[in-house]
């Protein structure tokens, strides 16, 4: 990873963004581009100013925070998904980096959240930060599904922090599993265990994981629930997660995990396309 792109709107919200996009950067020696988008409906004077406003407080922020001296400051007037999505292309990004979305209700649950649109739109892996930024990533968890998503998924949180310590499960779904009796839950469940441990084999015998990931740990629990017994097994502070629509003819959808997820992050999130 060698170009990273982070966005910021000033706020509070983005500040951990920046932060732990220039720690990134200067950790993989990566160029480190920077961008402001403007509402561009706003009166041309105002424009002006904001860009002018913008690019100011972001070079002494960059300057305060030892960023990368080829680190770049961009300010585009226009809608923030498109403008993203284009700038992402036009640098040739390995990684868009965002902090946090204020949520809107009545607008998310008429088009879904900007940050679920920009990774919809965008083609490189999403970091989403919503943590501060204490040091480099210690604890990284990732989501195995035995889907392409999940597979570059792993692999992209390996390139990105390689001195992480890794973690893996895979969620399998027993139906009805809250109406088993107690005393044969574990009979009623091993066909779909052992079916699950038989998937997961033939699924790793040719998928390409990085090493530190070791075998993924199979849970009989709901995605959800998996993904809370495993953050608080593993004290995770990034999560990595495969993002693919659920049918091919879908290729712009999120899995339903993976969009409440982008929602509501409970720490720092990969985002990775299939």
């Amino acid at each position: 990873m060698k170009k990273f792109l982070v966005a910021s709107d000033l706020s509070v919200r983005s500040d951990r963004a920046l932060e732990r996009a220039i720690r990134l950067a200067r950790q993989h020696e990566a160029a480190l581009t920077v961008l402001h988008v403007i509402d561009d409906d706003l009166p041309a004077p105002l424009v002006a100013r904001l860009r002018e406003s913008a690019a100011e407080t972001l070079g002494e922020v960059l300057k305060a925070q030892d960023a990368p001296e080829n680190a770049e400051v961009r300010i585009e007037a226009g809608d923030a998904v498109v403008t993203i999505s284009e700038t992402a292309e036009a640098v040739g990004a390995d990684l868009v980096i965002l902090g946090i979305h204020r949520p809107r209700a009545f607008w998310d649950m008429l088009s879904g959240t900007t940050m679920e649109r920009i990774v919809r739109a965008l083609r490189c892996p999403v970091l989403l930060v919503s943590e501060p930024v204490t040091g480099p990533y210690r604890s990284v968890l990732c989501g195995i599904d035995l889907s392409p998503a999940s597979e570059t998924a792993a692999r992209t949180a390996a390139a990105l922090a390689p001195e992480a310590d890794y973690h893996s499960y895979h969620a399998v779904h027993v139906p009805y599993r809250g109406l088993i009796a107690r005393e044969a839950r574990e009979r009623q469940i091993a066909p779909f265990l052992h079916e699950a441990e038989d998937e997961l084999a033939a699924w790793l015998k040719q998928a390409d994981l990085p090493e530190a990931l070791g075998t993924p740990e199979i849970l009989t629990e709901s995605v959800e629930t998996a993904f809370e017994t495993m953050r608080k097994k593993t004290d995770c502070d990034l999560f990595a997660i495969g993002a693919h629509g659920r049918t091919p003819l879908s290729p712009t959808l999120l899995g339903r995990f993976t969009q409440d997820h982008i929602r509501q992050p409970v720490c720092d999130t990969l985002v990775v396309r299939g």
